[in-house]
């Protein structure tokens, strides 16, 4: 079986990693598949006005005009990328079987729902959601559907944890460095971390805030979004990760963080109520008053840090047995038997 994974993200100067989980999970499948995604992908005006064309006039010409058919089109990011997916199918194979996994923003971006939203979801044959929360916030009809995360990498599967006396950070953020990832409650809890090691590590449109903040507060630290290895030893030198995400499908560095025995503190979100659990991680209610916000935070971290150590050891223990579960191998595992159950079920129709 042929198979072809179809995306609209691609990776650019502000967003260096983004859709990296999914080339992640493609290399982690056990059989080989193709990957169409945005590879002209910059932060420019003339790109946000033409990267749609060339993106589809690129997807016309690698794939619709070459003699390889595929068998199934596994769409990342439901809309607007389904349409190339629903123009494959109508062009060269009229018994494609069409895959699509939804990751929050083509959900939360598209309500309420365009009619050419609606009807695009008529060719969809199976659906994967990332969190079943975000699941029931998809208003539209779903014949076939389960809930996997995206995964996270093997290099987290063997990560040797650190005690609560050998972390010397005591609170990390990693992101993007925008509005929706909460920077701006961030930048309100600093006067209260000013005596605290605080390492943030991401890019984007507050970024040059940020680094300003490091010249106000010596005990902060801004560093661009690193790699595997290099993140790993961040997360386990940190004594927490802290997450204030307004929106969040998922959050996949809240699972990294707890593969590294790191324990979680979040604002609720549809990813990381999915995620944490009392065990091994604080949620924070979205409150209607950022004030209330702020001041819940804030006591939040500091009874936090006051831990006893054996609760802190328990919560580590706790958070890395949940990780365990999500490593890619195991993800792709099952995206792999997925494919396979749906080529049967094909078949069998036929």
């Amino acid at each position: 079986m042929q198979i072809l994974l179809i995306s609209n993200m691609g990776p650019k100067p502000s967003a260096p990693v983004q859709g990296q989980f999914i080339e992640q999970q493609r290399r982690a499948l056990p059989m080989k598949t193709d990957y169409h995604f945005m590879r002209w992908h910059q932060d420019t005006l003339l790109n946000r006005c033409f990267k749609y064309p060339v993106w589809a006039l690129s997807f016309f010409w690698r794939y619709l005009c070459r003699r390889k058919t595929y068998q199934l089109l596994h769409v990342h990011f439901y809309y607007p990328t389904i349409w190339l997916a629903i123009l494959y199918k109508v062009l060269r194979n009229r018994k494609a079987i069409i895959v699509v996994t939804c990751h929050g923003s083509d959900i939360y971006h598209y309500q309420p729902a365009s009619f050419a939203y609606r009807w695009c979801t008529r060719w969809v044959d199976h659906w994967i959601f990332t969190s079943s929360a975000l699941q029931q916030r998809f208003s539209q009809p779903v014949r076939s559907a389960c809930v996997l995360s995206a995964g996270i990498a093997a290099d987290f599967a063997d990560v040797e944890p650190l005690s609560w006396r050998e972390k010397d950070i005591d609170l990390l953020f990693v992101g993007s460095l925008d509005h929706n990832k909460g920077l701006d409650r961030l930048k309100r809890l600093l006067p209260q971390l000013a005596q605290r090691q605080v390492v943030i590590i991401g890019q984007g449109a507050m970024q040059h805030e940020v680094e300003g903040w490091t010249k106000q507060y010596p005990t902060i630290r801004w560093l661009p979004m690193q790699s595997q290895t290099q993140l790993i030893s961040w997360y386990r030198r940190s004594k927490v990760l802290l997450s204030l995400s307004r929106q969040e499908s998922f959050g996949l560095v809240m699972t990294e963080a707890l593969a590294c025995s790191t324990p979680v503190i979040a604002t609720v979100t549809d990813g990381s109520t999915a995620q944490l659990q009392a065990e091994y991680g604080v949620l924070i209610p979205q409150y209607e008053q950022e004030d209330e916000l702020i001041v819940r935070l804030e006591q939040t971290l500091q009874q936090f840090w006051q831990l006893p150590e054996p609760s802190y050891q328990a919560m580590q223990q706790h958070g890395r047995c949940y990780a365990e579960g999500q490593l890619l191998s195991v993800i792709a595992q099952k995206v792999a038997q997925l494919y396979q159950q749906l080529a049967v079920i094909k078949d069998t129709a036929v």
